[in-house]
């Protein structure tokens, strides 16, 4: 049934990204390549009219699978208004982001800051696109997350309060 669902959604978002849209990286994992493809819709077309069910079964399957496991870290998300119309379309981006980077990444699966940054970046990502596309979604946090990667300070900031920090202290 996972699969199933996954497959489709991986010929849906086929459908839906640009043909230029090459820069996945290539695995012959059917599963891995549809959260890899819902990555890249969601960070280009956050708005996009299947957006919503796209994300939620990426989110579906980060938590049922066993070929990645992705630490949620609230701390990193402290300032973002519980009342943002997009905050959950912002954790689970980033949630996404955490587990594409593991996934393609197995080298560094271990590197829990490595992740968290990666999913941050992808949250960022989709943000500007959300921004670009309806300019009044722009929220103060989130635009103090990209002052701070444009000053290449972001990593500073996940590595200050992400969850590794706090289970090692």
């Amino acid at each position: 049934m996972k699969l199933t669902i996954l497959a489709a959604a991986s010929l849906l978002l086929a459908s839906l990204l640009p043909p230029t849209s090459n820069a996945l990286p290539q695995t012959t994992d059917t599963e891995i390549q549809a959260l890899l493809m819902a990555q890249t819709l969601l960070e280009e077309k956050p708005f996009d009219a299947k957006a919503r069910d796209v994300r939620a079964a990426a989110m579906r399957w980060i938590i049922d699978t066993d070929k990645v496991s992705v630490t949620i870290c609230g701390n990193l998300f402290d300032d973002l208004d519980d009342n943002y119309v997009h905050a959950s379309d912002i954790v689970v981006q980033y949630a996404i982001g955490m587990a594409a980077f593991k996934l393609t990444k197995p080298a560094r699966v271990a590197d829990e800051s490595a992740a968290q940054l990666a999913g941050i970046e992808s949250a960022l990502t989709s943000y500007r696109a959300m921004v670009k596309e309806r300019p009044g979604v722009k929220t103060t946090f989130l635009e103090s997350l990209l002052a701070k990667q444009a000053a290449g300070e972001l990593a500073d900031f996940v590595k200050k309060n992400n969850c590794v920090k706090l289970e090692t202290a």
